[in-house]
């Protein structure tokens, strides 16, 4: 056998490019060449040889089929194949014993029919993906629909019609009828399952075979109405058309075969979707063709065509239930998908056990393979203190609930918690119970952790009693060290505070003593300076070194001052509304008689709010900020500039200098900190101008920080509240 389908699977490629060729040849033959008697010979050759190649290339195909659902119907069909192929021989034979063809009807009418009975049956019985479980009876209904259908109008379009002329009998009118809408119908039922869900190869094949069926339901017809005149039979495109019919059949097989897997593209997948909405719909649209045409047809003709009427009522009636048993469908779908989801265990048993339907959670649970049709039940692999008889016979007067272990199939025991009831049916000949089943083994694992973990806690319980009274003696002998240490802190903090206050006063003491003999030093050296104008450079030199540095000791004394008053909270602020502009050319004014007061470049907007803050405060903060800028970027311009951000106003003031370390940017504002605190440094501070500045800011809810100078250098931006 193996021998043979590989025999079949080998020849029929070749075939499959040599039938064309043949069939073209022979079309061309007809239709250009002279009649010769050796045509009708050569006719049923290539005919009887295409259906004989078809067939058997159909069923070598069959054997790459998977699965074993869809194999059988490949067979079934090439089968039917087989079977026109041998009502296309006797044919033959009669034709060359006789010299015309057999008369209707014939010993290969019978052997066509089976075949046609054979690849109906193969449509019918393909298999679809997915599966669906309760779905049967809505595909008869839909088949019957729809072969039904096809009858109806093969009688008011062509068999009534022929009957009223005249042209034949009953007998031979059904006879030659009998192809052309055994034709319609299998073509009828291809398009239905073209439009399900099959593997793209096998639905590729099954299209080409419905147009090969199309080519042959046309052939058919053209036969029947040559017949019907009584042209005398002789080669013509008829067989060409049979012929063409059977080189699709091969090509289908041919394509059966290229099982590759491509990847859909968007098109496909729309031409799917599109596909599987359509399907449903393809019976009510027979239905209603029926129903239309039978309407026209008594609207013209005025007569009524009780076979057509009575066929409508009947597709109506049909079409009605079949509405109904998809409506049950989808609502049996929607509670088998809930119960098929449940995480909990569900299943239908007869009352000696034997488990009907179960979710796949049963399965699962005690290990039974998917997808294997094996037989559950459950006497056998439930385990429980009372008698299986007992617990049944009580879930089916009022139910029954307890726990229970179900024996898996690796040999664990599974404790569930198990629910029977009895399912109320009186059509149901066996009394039958719904069961439902919760795995209780996370349950009885928490259960054991939390004994476990409770017996834990009484021995720490215990051990944490005796630390406890442990450590009651130690904190109490802890709190008298603390008490005594507590004391001493308080002690030594109040120390501290004289200690800070004699500080800030001696400093305020000694800055105030300097004041004095500095502001008369200066005085002497500015008037030696203005009295003797004759002094020798180098002693006027002099004199200006000792008056700079005058000056400087003379702010860095007044810097003290302020600073001392601030902390002590002895420095008076007045906030009020003042201009900004006016605060910026009193300084620029000031630093005017400096070295380097030139590069200063104010850019303050003449529309900016005016600030709330005390005036002497902020002419200092910009004192010491140009200050700084000018010491510590010897070249380049000190822009000033300003802008407002409700609700306040933001001043920068940026140099061109070597710039502020980002680490050091918070430390340049604590007291005597400077970058530089080498003796060589060449730039002489304190470390005093920005702690004051933010001091003086913080008091008038203000504050600053430092950036990167857009140019290069250092870049100060502080802020005060908008006046209102």
């Amino acid at each position: 056998m193996k021998q043979r389908l590989s025999l079949l699977r080998g020849l029929s490629p070749a075939w499959s490019g040599l039938a064309p060729i043949a069939v073209l040849a022979y079309a061309v033959w007809v239709a250009i060449g002279p009649p010769i008697a050796a045509s009708n010979v050569v006719a049923w050759l290539l005919l009887v040889g295409t259906l004989t190649w078809a067939a058997m290339a159909i069923l070598g195909s069959a054997t790459l089929i998977e699965p074993i659902q869809a194999r059988r119907a490949w067979r079934f069909l090439g089968t039917g194949v087989s079977l026109w192929a041998m009502a296309e021989a006797i044919e033959a034979a009669g034709w060359a014993v006789s010299g015309a063809p057999l008369d209707k009807p014939s010993i290969a009418d019978l052997f066509r029919v089976a075949g046609y009975f054979s690849v109906v049956a193969a449509v019918t019985s393909y298999p679809t993906r997915p599966p669906e479980r309760f779905g049967r009876i809505r595909e008869l209904l839909d088949l019957f629909i729809l072969s039904l259908s096809v009858l109806a109008i093969s009688w008011m379009v062509f068999i009534r019609s022929v009957l009223e002329v005249g042209l034949a009998g009953p007998i031979a009118v059904f006879w030659l009828a009998v192809r052309p809408v055994l034709d319609f119908m299998l073509l009828a039922l291809l398009l239905r399952l073209s439009l399900q869900d099959i593997a793209r190869h096998e639905n590729a094949a099954l299209r080409i075979m419905g147009l090969a069926v199309l080519v042959m339901a046309v052939s058919d017809l053209w036969d029947g109405y040559l017949r019907l005149e009584s042209i005398s039979w002789s080669a013509n495109l008829v067989e060409a058309g049979w012929m063409a019919a059977n080189v699709l059949f091969i090509t289908a097989s041919r394509r059966l075969r290229l099982r590759k897997v491509r990847r859909n593209n968007s098109l496909e997948v729309a031409f799917q979707r599109l596909a599987r909405s359509l399907e449903p719909l393809l019976p009510i649209a027979f239905t209603y063709t029926v129903v239309g045409f039978t309407a026209l047809d008594w609207w013209f003709s005025g007569q009524v065509d009780w076979f057509g009427i009575g066929t409508a009522a009947v597709l109506g009636l049909l079409l009605v239930a079949r509405q109904g048993v998809i409506v049950g469908q989808i609502e049996m779908r929607q509670f088998a998908t809930l119960v098929n989801a449940s995480a909990d265990m569900a299943f239908i048993c007869q009352a000696d056990g034997l488990i009907r339907l179960a979710n796949p959670a049963l399965r699962q649970a005690i290990g039974a393979p998917e997808g294997v049709d094996e037989s559950l039940n459950l006497e056998e692999f439930m385990i429980a203190e009372d008698m299986f008889s007992a617990i049944v016979s009580q879930a089916l007067e009022d139910g029954w609930a307890g726990e229970v272990l179900l024996r898996c199939r690796d040999g664990d025991m599974l404790p569930v918690a198990l629910s029977m009831r009895p399912v109320s049916d009186v059509h149901q000949a066996q009394a039958m119970l719904a069961v439902t089943a919760h795995d209780l083994t996370n349950i009885r694992e928490r259960e054991n952790a939390l004994r476990t973990a409770l017996s834990e806690v009484a021995v720490a319980r215990s051990e944490l009693e005796a630390l406890n009274a442990e450590l009651e003696d130690k904190v109490e002998a802890r709190t008298r060290e603390l008490e005594t240490t507590v004391a001493d802190l308080a002690r030594l903090n109040e120390e501290l505070k004289e200690l800070d206050r004699l500080k800030t006063e001696f400093v305020a003491l000694v800055s105030h003593e300097l004041r004095a003999p500095l502001t008369n030093i200066r005085g002497g050296v500015e008037l030696i300076l203005d009295s003797y104008p004759k002094l020798t450079p180098a002693v006027r030199e002099s004199l200006g070194l000792v008056q700079a540095e005058t000056r400087r000791l003379v702010r860095f004394v007044k810097t003290i001052l302020d600073l001392s008053a601030l902390e002590a909270g002895r420095f008076p602020l007045q906030l009020q509304p003042i201009p900004l502009e006016d605060v910026t050319q009193k300084v620029r004014s000031r630093f005017s008689e400096d070295a380097g007061g030139e590069r200063l470049c104010l850019d303050i907007p003449t529309d900016l709010p005016a600030v709330l803050a005390d005036e002497r405060a902020l002419e200092s903060i910009f004192f010491h900020l140009l200050d700084n800028a000018l010491r510590y970027a010897p070249e380049g311009d000190i822009r000033v500039e300003a802008w407002a951000e409700d609700p306040r106003v933001c001043i920068a003031v940026s140099d061109t200098g070597p710039g502020i370390p980002a680490d050091e940017r918070e430390r340049v504002f604590d007291i005597f900190h400077r970058l530089d605190a080498s003796d060589s440094r060449e730039v002489y501070g304190y470390g005093l101008g920005l702690p004051m500045v933010r001091r003086l800011l913080e008091a008038m809810e203000g504050d600053i920080r430092v950036e990167d100078a857009p140019d290069g250098g250092a870049r100060l931006v502080f802020w005060l509240r908008q006046a209102a």
